[in-house]
């Protein structure tokens, strides 16, 4: 088979697959410790008692984050789509731009951070990327870890299985949660330096 053959299958298979989905838990089998649905068409959830997540909102979520009182939002995704749609609200709107591809352990200790710093200020917060499944989630799961002391084992089931959309074609995601960089992220959120 040449090249272009190859290249083409290869291509066909990563397209057919990068839509789908991993299979969530039923509501029966689902721990009550993962994140509460609070609107399924828009993939919003509530993670803790000031963290959501979901996917890209619009201006129709407005009453929504008024209602959970979010004041904050962290957009995950590679161009700043929220400052159009938000700028007119009192929200606090943090780009931290992230290729589902190429997340690294930076990324997510960036986000760690805005997190800890929205956290110190008793705000609470939205995560969201485009679709709120595999971007999010690997926030979500680091989260998890850091700061609510989950095992890598239980957060990477919440955020493969928990209903959210996890797109199992980005291997790369779960191999991020080595304990190297789950220590590292640990060290440079308690001692930057």
């Amino acid at each position: 088979m040449n090249i272009f053959c190859r290249i083409s299958m290869v291509l066909i298979i990563s397209m057919s697959s990068g839509c789908m989905t991993t299979a969530s838990l039923n509501e029966q089998q689902r721990p009550k410790q993962w994140a509460t649905v609070l609107d399924q068409k828009t993939n919003l959830y509530q993670v803790s008692p000031w963290l959501y997540r979901s996917e890209q909102p619009s201006r129709d979520l407005i009453p929504a984050l008024q209602h959970h009182q979010i004041q904050t939002i962290i957009n995950l995704r590679a161009r700043d789509t929220d400052t159009p749609q938000f700028s007119q609200q009192a929200l606090n709107l943090v780009h931290v731009p992230i290729h589902t591809w190429s997340i690294s352990r930076n990324d997510l200790l960036l986000v760690m951070k805005q997190l800890q710093k929205a956290q110190a200020q008793h705000q609470n917060v939205l995560i969201h990327c485009y679709h709120g499944s595999d971007r999010t989630g690997a926030s979500i799961a680091m989260y998890r870890i850091i700061f609510e002391d989950w095992s890598k084992e239980e957060a990477l089931a919440e955020m493969k299985y928990g209903g959210f959309g996890f797109h199992p074609i980005w291997i790369n995601i779960e191999t991020l949660f080595s304990p190297n960089n789950i220590r590292w992220i640990r060290e440079q959120l308690t001692n930057p330096s």
